[in-house]
Order: C-alpha cells, then structure tokens, then sequence
C-alpha cells in the first residue's frame, strides 16, 4: 500500500535510434512543489534527436526545515538576525554528476564527479570542458489559476560536459566553492533587541567583557555542545585576568587553567569548576629556562576526557625541539588539576622509518580525539629517493599515542583516487601519487577525518576524508572552511556536527551557527538509467518547476 503523502511518478529513458524505452517506477513525496525534467541529446551534426531521459526531482527536507529555523526561530525564539535566510541560493546552479546514489530525503549535497554545470543567472559562453550555459530566450515563466510554472533550459554544447550522466542537481555554489561551509540557523544568539547578536559593552558588560577577553584570548576552545564548553587559558596573560567585569580570582592567576564555559549564563565561566593544571610538584605549570625538565613546561592544546571508569581527567601536551629532532610531552592530570602523569616523546626518532632509516617529520598534533578515547592525533610524514623516478617518496603517517605515550596507531594514509577524475586532470594516478603530494593538515569529528595533502614536485593540493578505518569517504574536496575570516569553525566534540561562532570587528559579538561541510543541494534528479554524452553530440536540459498557487481568497472552516 502507497502512502497517501506520497505520488507516484514514471522516469524513462528513450533512444530514439533503436526505439528501445527504459522505465523506472518512483514515489516523491506530495509537497505541492514538483521538479520535472527533461534531458535530450542530439547528433551535433544533423541536429538530430538521439535520446531523451525525463524525470521528476527531489526536494529535500533540509530545505524546508532550514528555512523555518532562518525565518521564524531565529526571530520570534530570539537568535541571531530575523532578515537572515540565504537559502534561496540553493538553487543557483545546475550539476550533472555520474552519481548512481538513489535519491534521499535528507540529502545535503552534491555527490560523484561533477560532468557539467550551468549557472543560472549567467549566461556562459566560453570553453570550459564541463560548464554550459543557461538559455534565455526558451527560459519561460508562467502563472496559471492555479499554478506557477517556471521552466529553466539549459544548453551544452559539444566540448562540454561529455561523459556519463545520472545524477541532476540545484546546488548552491559552482565547483570551486561548493565544498566551503554552509552556516545554516542561528542556535544562538540575540542579546537585547530581534536584529543584533552583538553584546553591548554598556547594558550588559559582564557578559561583554567575558567573551571579549575569553573566546580571544584563550589557547583553545573546545564545544561539547552548540552552548557549552571547556576554554585552555594562560592564567598569566593579563588580557584575561585584569579584564574589568572578570574578577579573577588570585588563585587563579599564573596558572594554566582549564575553563568549563556556558554562554546560557551571565558570566559565562562556571567560576566554581576552574581547574588549574599543575606540575608534577604541585606548583604552577610554568617554563623554567634553567631546569632541565621544567624548560620544556608548557601547553599548546588540552581537552578533557571522561575515562572508563567514569573519572573526568584533562590530557594536553607542548611540543618542542631539541637537537634536532621534534619532541612532544604529553600531561594528564585529575580532574582538580594533579598531574598524573608526564611524557616526553622523540617523534623524529621514535616515528621513524626503520626500513629506510629516515625521521619522522610531523605537521598537526591535535587534542579533539582526546574527548572520543583518550588519545592524541599526530600526522606526518618520513620521505625517501626513488631511484628510479629520481624523485622523493612521500609516506604519510596517521598515528594515535595514548597519555603514557604509547602507540594505539600508526597507519599508512597513502591519498586513495578512488573513483574520482578529478585527479587525472592533473596529472595524479595511483601509481605517483605519493610522489606528487604529502600529508600536511589534519581535522576530524567523531567519525570522519579530514586531511589536507599540500603538492610537492608537479603535483596539486586537495582535500580528502576517511573514516577512522582509514576507509575512503571522499577522495577530493578542494576546501575545508568558512570563507570569511570572521566567523570560527568547530567540530562538536564527540558528534560529526559543526557549529560557528561569528567573531565580529571587535570580539564583542556571539553568534553560533550550524554548519554543512559543504554547500547544500536544493534538489536532486537520478535518472532512470544514465546517459553517456560525447563530442559529437550537443546537450538540452529543461528543468520545470511547478508550485501549485496558494488560495488566498477563501476561507476554510
């Protein structure tokens, strides 16, 4: 039995040259908004029509829910800006991908390699081998008594977007910012009036004085959730300490301190769960040039750690250079500050490659697998000479180390292609790929990995994910960011979700944001069966949206 909510749809495939017509029975859900498209090859010479593949799309409900959280809960539930809703975007641009996924509900973006694209409000007419353009003059708009037609052509000529078809979408952006960030709905926000998130230094200065001194000027910050957190600060910096509204207590200052935070509360610091991070005498966590251990005291990261008997405990670490080769010293300490335990880790040497005699030469240490395990992420690599190509070798080395030090993982991350053709078009296959490219940055969420490959000798620069089995989940994302310098990305510890905080000119603001990892998608077409396009053959899209029109004239009772 057909769910009432659903309608059934006919998707086929017709090849005009040997009649044959493939079919493909779907059901859409009933939103009152339907996509129908059509795709028609021709012979490039004759004109002539050689296959068609119509269809109807799908919307997600990523769209739908994303526009009530911009318009009515960031308003009427007062966060963040009631004028903020940028998701009329979604639509923007036309994708073809060779994506065999099924369509989903909860899509949110562009899957498989991209064959074309088109914008929708440029017309295109250049050489680009996958972009088309949008067709003007067959554009039409429509308003019936009871229906607003829209149907947008597209045209792909012969260079363009030739090869295997099976996936259509409306997306955000076009290729070279589809992977950026999306910020979606403001999780928190308002201060004192329905359009500003800036905290005013006059009505209500704790609170300003807190996050302008807090979220500036501390080593880390870590989310456990979209409100509440851990903060690592220098207890010695005065920009902290000495900051109008704070009222630092004395015994805190001078120490490293880890700071439990909840922007729900008026301070924001929950004063009475600081910890201060002590040295293994007891006393404050400070260098100290002339002893040879306490040299090397000090803190880059630190995160806290809920152990398997249920003890919370802080691991952090500091690295450092000593004759030449990279150390790490890993700390852990209760959860009221004593330090348990200390290590120092040679990791030119330890990490080396005994097989070829060569260092280790780390790039990204990182504390937020700590939440998860207790462990310490480090990425790098150790290089050789391949005779043979007279070329250096790149091995690229994911390893996790517990706070005793110990090595929990060392694994090869050699980048997989995967089935991506994005590399052959720049010269990378599975064959040199190591030589061309090396490990060099490092983020991760619960479940996903996400490293940047920086280019060495001829190659390219790009990002892939894994999942902690090092399984490929995408080999190519070319970025992994906000692109504005205003607003901070963070993974929510122990989640694959992501928020944003809007930094503002002055520090003085507080804005959090959901995030997609990438830009999101409005709608998705999988056709019956794909479609292999080529020089010889030119390319028409036309892509119909009907709404039905809302009756506003009458009354229902």
């Amino acid at each position: 039995m057909v769910d009432e909510n659903l309608r059934e749809c006919i998707s086929y495939n017709k090849d005009f040259i040997n009649g044959s017509i493939i079919t493909s029975k779907k059901y859409k859900e009933n939103q009152g908004i339907k996509g129908k498209v059509l795709l028609e090859l021709f012979d490039a010479k004759t004109n002539k029509k050689l296959k068609e593949a119509y269809t109807e799309n799908l919307i997600p409900d990523l769209y739908f829910k994303d526009t009530f959280l911009e318009l009515f809960v960031q308003g009427i539930m007062g966060a963040g800006n009631t004028r903020r809703c940028e998701n009329y975007t979604w639509f923007n641009y036309l994708y073809l991908t060779d994506s065999d996924k099924p369509e989903n509900i909860n899509e949110q973006r562009v899957m498989g390699n991209v064959i074309g694209f088109a914008g929708r409000n440029e017309p295109y007419s250049g050489n680009d081998p996958i972009r088309g353009t949008v067709n003007r003059s067959e554009t039409k708009f429509e308003v019936t008594d009871n229906k607003i037609k829209i149907n947008f052509v597209f045209d792909f000529p012969t260079h363009a977007a030739n090869g295997r078809i099976e996936s259509i979408y409306w997306a955000d952006s076009d290729p070279e910012n589809k992977d950026y960030f999306y910020r979606g709905a403001a999780l928190y926000g308002r201060e004192y009036e329905d359009n500003s998130y800036y905290i005013n230094s006059e009505i209500n200065p704790r609170r300003y004085y807190a996050i302008n001194r807090l979220f500036s000027y501390a080593k880390t910050i870590k989310f456990i959730s979209p409100t509440k957190g851990w903060l690592l600060a220098d207890g010695k910096n005065t920009s902290i300490t000495q900051s109008s509204y704070l009222q630092f207590p004395e015994s805190l200052k001078g120490h490293w301190l880890m700071i439990p935070f909840d922007i729900n509360t008026n301070d924001i610091i929950i004063w009475d769960q600081v910890t201060r991070l002590l040295n293994y005498e007891g006393n404050a966590l400070v260098s100290d040039s002339s002893h040879a251990i306490k040299k090397y005291d000090g803190l880059y990261q630190a995160c806290p750690y809920i152990q398997p008997d249920g003890e919370m405990v802080f691991i952090g670490f500091y690295n450092y250079s000593y004759s030449g080769d990279n150390y790490l010293r890993i700390y852990k300490w209760s959860k009221v500050g004593v330090q348990l335990s200390f290590v120092d880790i040679n990791m030119s040497q330890d990490f080396k490659d005994k097989d070829y005699n060569v260092s280790f030469n780390y790039k990204q240490i990182n504390t937020d697998g700590v939440f998860l395990d207790g462990c310490i992420d480090i990425i790098g690599y150790t290089t050789r000479m391949d005779d043979q190509f007279n070329e250096k070798v790149y091995t690229s080395r994911w390893l996790r180390v517990d706070a005793l030090g110990n090595k929990v993982q060392d694994m090869n991350i050699k980048p997989k292609i995967g089935n991506s053709t994005w590399f052959e078009t720049r010269g990378l296959d599975s064959g040199n790929i190591e030589r061309r490219c090396y490990v060099y940055d490092f983020y991760r969420s619960a479940n996903r990995i996400y490293l940047y490959y920086t280019n060495t000798q001829g190659g390219t620069s790009f990002y892939q994910v894994i999942n902690k089995q090092g399984n490929l989940l995408e080999p190519y994302k070319k970025n992994f960011s906000i692109n504005s310098s205003y607003y901070g990305y963070y993974n929510i510890l122990g989640t694959d979700r992501w928020i944003s905080r809007y930094y503002g000119s002055s520090s003085n603001s507080l804005l959090i944001q959901a995030l997609l990892t990438s830009k999101p998608i409005g709608a998705h077409t999988k056709l019956a069966q794909p479609v292999e396009k080529t020089e010889a053959n030119t390319m028409k899209i036309q892509y119909m949206f009907e709404i039905d029109l809302v009756n506003y004239g009458e009354d229902y009772y």
